[in-house]
């Protein structure tokens, strides 16, 4: 039927007394009061229904923590080395951390790890090692697509070269997080989003060992420690680090056992 016929049809039967009577007589009965509870009651199945299927469609993930520290009465304090630029330093850390009964934690990004798998292999050797990304980019700057390829491709590489699953700990570059970076993290299963609470300034070219000793000494049992295994001055000054926090009684042990993850 066309719209003007429409219209014409509407306006006759507003013209006709008798078709206006029973349009009055339909709208003043009574409704229902078993419908409108039957009604109701559909609804809200309906409602409940729909909320249940967008929950299991689209799970709630919740953010991984930062943490900047553990818990004091771990006794422990962990030295963390991220990068690895310079191999070579990266070594000496290791054999002094083996050679002393010390642990550190070992954040290295894949692009220097696939340089020289073999040599890798030997400095990480029952080191823990945890995950600061592919090729080092501020993530807070990236899609969440391109934060998931970062940090899956560096722990498939690591585990690849290293034979061993890493750490699910995240240490983003720059110590650069938010919400969106945490919750893809907590996505991957990553169970702490790491940065630390004493940083050594070893970055800086003007760093020296004796002042990369000074920042890193005296920090209160559970702190993270943020070192750098890119230069020597950081290699130079491990051993005194060492001595300091042995000489009190405190343990250089691996971010997860720091963070009480587990127990080693």
């Amino acid at each position: 039927m066309s719209t003007g016929a429409s219209r014409s049809t509407t306006a006759a039967r507003v013209a006709d007394p008798a078709w206006v009577e029973r349009e009055r007589v339909i709208a003043r009965r009574p409704r229902s009061v078993s419908t409108d509870a039957g009604f109701v009651m559909a609804r809200r199945v309906i409602v409940v229904a729909v909320v249940l299927t967008l929950m299991s469609a689209t799970p709630i993930v919740a953010a991984a923590p930062v943490v900047t520290t553990g818990p004091s009465w771990t006794r422990a304090v962990a030295l963390t080395f991220d990068d690895g630029i310079g191999r070579a330093p990266c070594g000496r850390i290791a054999r002094t951390l083996r050679a002393r009964g010390a642990k550190g934690t070992f954040f290295i990004n894949a692009v220097n790890l696939a340089r020289a798998p073999a040599a890798w292999r030997r400095i990480l050797k029952r080191m823990p090692v945890g995950n600061h990304t592919r090729s080092h980019p501020d993530l807070t700057r990236l899609s969440n697509g391109a934060i998931r390829k970062e940090i899956r491709s560096n722990e498939a590489i690591h585990e690849r070269i290293l034979g061993r699953p890493m750490l699910k700990v995240l240490r983003p570059p720059y110590g650069s997080t938010n919400a969106r970076v945490q919750r893809v993290a907590a996505s991957l299963g990553y169970k702490r989003i790491a940065l630390w609470n004493r940083d050594s300034l070893d970055w800086s070219h003007s760093a020296t060992a004796s002042s990369i000793v000074a920042r890193s000494v005296g920090a209160r049992a559970g702190s993270i420690i943020l070192l750098h295994c890119s230069r020597w001055a950081t290699a130079h000054a491990l051993p005194a680090i060492i001595r300091h926090y042995h000489a009190r009684g405190i343990e250089l042990a691996g971010l997860g056992r720091v963070l009480r993850l587990w127990r080693r």
